[in-house]
């Protein structure tokens, strides 16, 4: 009867011994990999220590700060059309001679071309005669306020059709008329248009040239919508042209147009340019880098460690060394490298920004697990 119960307690005996062994090494095995586990609430995972020491995050502060962001604007070179004039003829004539042509860089008032013109004839005998006429009265007749009145409109008339201060006082002195009208440039620029002929007869508005100053131009920008508060009139901006795309170029914000251009949702920004060099031609591509701040009283966070869905977007915001939280949030303005966030973090908080796709990863296994339980 000894002889079998004795076996029977060695069994015994061996099995405990084996079982406190496997408890032993389990639980050397859970100090140096503790289980992973998350905590109730399905937003929250926490990590061991091996699984810290094999991936590679990297958390930031988020802090309420001003922060550079960097604008590529498309654009094209435009007539600045402050400085673009349609040189036309102001009376009836036959152009007689033809200084200039199209493409010629021209000086201001330099003469373009002449006119033969009746009605200029006609103008010159009214000046001449209420000219003699104002003369010979003396300030004391009663005529002579209607004799300054009668010669200060033939004046007039002459100076609208383009006779200089100097030709007009050389008319009265010497009362010897130009037999040919001159049409000159009203500025220095490029004729960039023209169908002035010698020996056509021309009317009142008809087109000689389209004259432009090539120097001083517009870079017209197309602005998004969203980017509209990064941008203000009298900011600077580095116009780099297409052609030339070593060169750089200095420009300022003039005018931001008023209208939503419907196909593109763009805005027109215009800066103005100097042109010193002629390179720039008008209609030429460019891109304008501006460089503008967003600042604000709302926190920002690095743009990397936004993770965005279809409703919305969230992060990872780091409770401990080990433990992290989904958190959803709103955001403001976007940039390359930093996001406002309007609602759902505060300044102190400390984010991921590298390694949110591995947390994202883990914390749907997560909840995958819980679900099917």
């Amino acid at each position: 009867m000894h002889k079998k119960i004795i076996p029977f307690f060695l069994i015994i005996l061996s099995t405990f011994l084996i079982s406190c062994g496997n408890n032993d090494d389990e639980q050397i095995k859970q100090e140096d990999y503790p289980e992973r586990t998350h905590s109730d609430e399905k937003s929250k995972l926490i990590l061991t220590s091996h699984q810290l020491e094999h991936i590679d995050l990297k958390i930031e502060e988020v802090e309420k700060k001003e922060v550079d962001v960097p604008l590529m604007l498309s654009g094209r070179i435009a007539l600045n059309e402050a400085l673009t004039a349609h040189i036309t003829s102001r009376v009836r004539g036959r152009i007689e001679k033809v200084h200039r042509l199209v493409s010629d860089r021209v000086s201001n008032d330099e003469v373009l071309l002449e006119l033969y013109s009746q009605e200029f004839l006609a103008m010159q005998s009214e000046f001449i005669q209420a000219e003699e006429r104002f003369k010979r009265i003396s300030k004391n007749d009663p005529e002579h306020g209607t004799a300054k009145s009668i010669y200060e409109s033939a004046k007039k008339k002459l100076e609208v059709i383009g006779l200089s201060e100097e030709e007009i006082q050389q008319l009265a002195d010497n009362h010897i008329p130009l037999t040919l009208l001159p049409v000159r440039a009203p500025f220095a620029g490029t004729l960039l248009s023209g169908e002035a002929r010698l020996g056509e007869f021309v009317d009142v508005g008809q087109d000689f040239y389209l004259l432009a100053n090539l120097q001083n131009l517009w870079v017209l920008a197309d602005v998004f919508e969203k980017d509209l508060p990064l941008i203000r009139e009298g900011m600077t901006g580095e116009v780099i042209p297409v052609a030339y795309p070593n060169e750089v170029y200095k420009a300022r914000l003039s005018r931001i147009y008023d209208i939503v251009e419907p196909s593109s949702r763009t805005i027109k920004a215009r800066f103005e340019i100097s042109n010193h060099s002629n390179k720039l031609k008008p209609e030429m591509f460019v891109t304008v880098k501006v460089s503008s701040k967003l600042g604000g009283s709302n926190p920002k966070v690095p743009s990397t460690s936004i993770m965005k869905e279809k409703n919305g977007a969230y992060v990872f915001v780091a409770m401990n060394d080990t433990t992290f939280q989904r958190r959803e949030i709103h955001l403001g303005k976007e940039t390359k490298d930093y996001t406002e966030v309007i609602d759902g973090l505060k300044v102190g908080e400390k984010v991921v920004i590298r390694g949110t796709f591995y947390l994202k990863s883990e914390l749907s296994k997560e909840t995958f697990m819980e679900d099917e339980h």
